[in-house]
């Protein structure tokens, strides 16, 4: 049987395979790049606005290459491609310079140590620095100062636990001080306005000395006035029971500078009779001893015995002081008692308003009187005295002891036992 012979395939029959074939490539290479776009890092945050205040400059077109490098780093002596704005903005800008603390909220920040709690050494370190700050601004510290002074508010640091660590014993005390290192007019112009307006008898005191220290005797009537005022309240009981001894020595200050202020010190000396003795006495040239002598006549209120004493303190270094107490011995105007109690000051005590200028001095005592709430201080000098100081003492004593009445014992024991310490440190 004959078999048919085989026919070739048509011609179309090999373009399907072909074609399933360049389909399945193009697929696979869809799914690669797929792939490798899925494995792409994500996109960076947008940046930051630039600030709308801040004029950003506008970026320079990118020079264009044929061939970018493939490295991003730009090669050594090439210049850095310029940056976008987008980059300019998101650069962090130098921070603004901060601006100088109001000195209210200074003071404010000094004043929260109200002296009634503890002070920590961290409040006492912020405290110095608030007013470190107040000062270094100078001028423009000085209205709010003032105003503050002006209130008269304080703060009593003194016994408070930490205070120390201050350097102040009050905050009116460091305002006035503050005022004292910015110095300038304005300074001088606030310190004159509170010495009219404060009721602190400590202020007045500071105030005295910086502006004294300031200008040769320029303020000197501004200083009286104000320790004068502020006796004469005082004296009617208008500064509520304070101390007034910064007062006298205001005035024992400026009878130092050529002040004459006997009158204000005997004006004074029924209500503050020793603080008036001992003002007077420390007057130069004797200046207050004619007061002295009429208030221990009797002929002006005070303390009569309170003026022997200051008489009596002033003999040996003053003829007209020991004349004056002579007489009055003998015509019998100082009582036995009196005379009695001014005879340790013929023996070479002493007295002082406030403590003694040396401390370790023989026979230190501090004293307070209720009356007046007066707060002064002895010592006995006898321990310093010359052998020519001795012998003029002992002379003194002994006219005394002639002068007065011999019924007078207690006077004459007591002038007695003070020739006796005195002869007994003598040398032959």
């Amino acid at each position: 049987m004959n078999k048919a012979p085989k026919q070739a395939p048509p011609k179309n029959s090999l373009v399907v395979p072909v074609v399933v074939i360049a389909v399945l490539i193009i697929v696979a290479a869809l799914g690669y790049k797929g792939y490798l776009f899925s494995r792409q890092e994500p996109l960076p945050a947008p940046l930051p606005a630039a600030d709308a205040s801040r004029p950003v400059p506008a970026p320079r077109p990118a020079a264009r290459t044929a061939n970018p490098p493939e490295d991003a780093g730009a090669s050594a002596g090439s210049t850095p491609a310029p940056a976008s704005a987008a980059t300019l903005a998101s650069r962090p800008s130098a921070p603004p310079e901060a601006a100088p603390a109001d000195p209210k909220d200074l003071i404010s920040g000094l004043a929260a140590l109200d002296g009634k709690q503890p002070i920590t050494p961290e409040q006492a370190q912020k405290w110095k620095e608030s007013l470190q700050q107040l000062i270094r601004q100078g001028a423009a510290s000085v209205p709010a100062i003032q105003q503050f002074l002006a209130q008269n508010q304080d703060a009593n640091y003194a016994g408070v636990s930490g205070a120390d660590a201050l350097g102040y014993n009050s905050l009116r005390s460091a305002m006035l001080d503050a005022l004292a290192q910015i110095g300038g007019p304005e300074s001088t112009q606030a310190m004159l306005q509170i010495l009219q307006s404060s009721v602190f008898p400590t202020d007045i005191a500071t105030l005295a000395k910086t502006l004294d220290a300031q200008g040769s005797g320029q303020y000197q009537q501004a200083i009286l006035d104000a320790a004068r005022q502020q006796l004469n309240l005082a004296a009617v009981d208008g500064l509520g029971g304070a101390n007034v001894l910064p007062l006298f020595q205001v005035l024992s200050g400026e009878a130092a500078n050529g002040a004459n202020v006997s009158s204000d010190l005997t004006q004074f000396a029924e209500k503050w009779p020793f603080y008036s003795s001992i003002a007077l006495a420390s007057e130069p040239d004797g200046a207050g001893i004619p007061s002295l002598v009429q208030i221990a006549q009797g002929t002006v209120p005070g303390n009569q015995a309170a003026a022997a004493q200051a008489l009596a303190e002033l003999a040996p270094q003053n003829p007209q002081a020991f004349s004056s107490l002579l007489d009055l011995a003998k015509s019998g105007e100082l009582n036995d008692l009196i005379l009695s109690q001014m005879a340790p000051f013929l023996g070479g005590r002493e007295y002082v308003l406030g403590p003694p200028q040396d401390p370790t001095a023989a026979g230190y005592q501090t004293i307070h009187m209720a009356g007046g709430n007066q707060d002064f201080s002895s010592y006995d000098s006898s321990g310093t005295l010359t052998q020519s100081q001795i012998t003029q003492r002992l002379s003194i004593i002994d006219q005394l002891l002639q002068a007065i009445p011999s019924t007078d014992p207690a006077a004459q024991d007591a002038l007695q036992t003070q020739r006796n310490n005195l002869a007994a440190i003598q040398k032959p």
